[in-house]
């Protein structure tokens, strides 16, 4: 077996049918099954057995996949690192980001970059849920995520957490700080969420506690918007306390809560079995020491 045979094999592995795995490989569909035939000669036994249209591992392939990604792991970082030496450190590290960004992120990519001026990035915004599709096909290297979530196939380098607090326009001077769900139930909420997804499931969640509905009135995944909605009085927020960091400028008052919600949490994450490059690993440990 050669690399480009282990990364057929990946490919077929991750996908789940020949045809689709042919297709993310930009090959046509029998020379893929030809090799996996023939890989499966090679080692006399079978690696995938078939189910409807698509294919499952079978014990062996399991392993083999094991193995393979750790291979293939192996090489592009041993080719990355004979770069490197010659070059001096340089790549391109993609960085998903969840629409309620970290504060901090600026500041960390600024300090990156004093120490390594030959990386450059490239960052994308997006909800969660597509951001974990990005990491599974390997259009970006890490993601900073909002939880919940489901993290089976991810790993996680580095987790935030902060509280969650209530926003409402600036001239609101009727409440008191802090603030009850009996309380902000009366307020129409602007969701930072789509239904059935993290923060608005948080939000269902909390009221659900207290035996209270809310008065949900708007879904707004995006931040500038909702926030500047918010300080126009059209509604009132429950959100991240890096929501206010971010927009510091936008005339809102904040207010705790009483029923303190479980804290937000945040996290960097990678695939759980996908390779981390160079630029990953030192933005992983740039990351972590963050402040």
């Amino acid at each position: 077996m050669d690399l480009k045979q282990l990364r057929y094999f990946i490919a077929i592995a991750e996908e789940g049918q020949i045809t689709a795995a042919a297709k993310k490989l930009h090959i046509a569909q029998p020379p893929l099954s030809q090799q996996l035939k023939a890989m499966e000669a090679e080692l006399g036994v079978p690696l995938v057995e078939r189910e409807g249209r698509g294919v499952v591992l079978t014990e062996e392939g399991r392993a083999l996949y094991k193995h393979a990604v750790k291979l293939i792991a192996s090489a592009e970082e041993a080719r990355e690192e004979i770069h490197a030496i010659r070059n001096g450190w340089t790549g391109k590290l993609s960085i998903g980001v969840n629409t309620i960004s970290d504060a901090r992120l600026p500041r960390i990519l600024q300090a990156f970059r004093r120490e390594h001026p030959k990386f450059t990035f490239k960052i994308q915004q997006n909800e969660t849920a597509q951001l974990c599709h990005l990491l599974k096909e390997r259009a970006i290297d890490l993601a900073i995520v909002r939880m919940p979530l489901e993290l089976d196939d991810f790993s996680v380098h580095a987790l935030k957490s902060e509280p969650y607090c209530f926003v409402t326009s600036a001239d609101n001077r009727e409440e008191r700080d802090p603030i009850a769900f009996d309380r902000i139930r009366h307020y129409p909420l602007i969701v930072p969420s789509t239904e059935g997804l993290g923060l608005y499931h948080m939000i269902q969640e909390e009221f659900a506690k207290n035996r209270l509905e809310p008065n949900i009135v708007c879904e707004c995944s995006d931040i500038a918007t909702l926030i500047r909605l918010v300080a126009s009085g059209f509604g009132a927020a429950i959100v991240p306390e890096t929501l206010l960091k971010l927009h510091p400028d936008v005339p809102v008052r904040r207010l705790s809560i009483v029923e303190e919600p479980s804290p937000a949490l945040s996290g960097l994450i990678g695939l759980r079995n996908g390779w981390l490059s160079k630029a990953s690993q030192l933005f992983i440990e740039a990351y972590k020491a963050g402040k």
